[in-house]
């Protein structure tokens, strides 16, 4: 256990250092034209007063720009950061590198109650390490950071599914209904969880 432990501690901080290599890159990367429409609704918000509810894009000509967009906590937040430091492009990146670290832990635990800690070890090496998954997770989009919401919700929904305990559904429902706000494709989670909901009795032994 605590070999596994040490593991994917380790794991978690090179796959963070590695997203960290050249976090200042401008937008140029892959899907540069989606990070520029959110770094440009987290600039408006600095510049245009923090209204939530009114993200603006710059590609509206002499209209106002506002736009209906997902949930924009990302560009919200970057925006809030930028109070502090200006508008720097690893403001926007570091959200989408913190979010996947904070979930490796979680999709270790999912993988290690299904299937056991030494395939928890090495799914969690190789989706960490993929090389889709370095560049989704440095980029400044919503689709890692929604992801990684929905596999911690995932992790708490298993848990109350096999220990009944309301609080872990309680965090599964917050958690899961962020990642839906943040991009609502997330919804397709629910398919893993009709699973669970119904098979797990039967499968894992509850």
């Amino acid at each position: 256990m605590w070999r596994s432990k040490w593991t994917i501690i380790i794991i978690v901080l090179i796959a963070v250092v590695v997203r960290l290599i050249e976090i200042e890159q401008p937008f140029i990367d892959p899907w540069s034209w989606r990070q520029s429409d959110v770094a440009a609704i987290a600039r408006n918000y600095l510049e245009n007063g923090f209204h939530f509810g009114h993200p603006q894009i710059d590609w509206a000509g002499n209209a106002p720009g506002y736009v209906g967009t997902e949930f924009p906590m990302l560009p919200f937040v970057a925006a809030l950061c930028y109070r502090i430091t200006g508008v720097q492009e690893w403001i926007g990146r570091i959200q989408g590198v913190l979010f996947f670290a904070a979930a490796l832990p979680f999709f270790f635990l999912l993988v290690r109650r299904l299937f056991g800690g030494t395939a928890g070890v090495w799914a969690t090496f190789f989706y960490a390490f993929a090389p889709l998954s370095i560049v989704a997770s440095r980029a400044f989009m919503p689709d890692v950071p929604s992801l990684c919401l929905a596999l911690a919700g995932m992790y708490f929904f298993l848990v109350w599914v096999e220990e009944s305990d309301g609080r872990f559904l309680v965090a599964s429902a917050v958690l899961i209904s962020i990642a839906f706000l943040i991009k609502l494709p997330t919804a397709l989670i629910g398919v893993p969880l009709l699973y669970l909901a119904v098979a797990a009795p039967n499968a894992f032994g509850t």
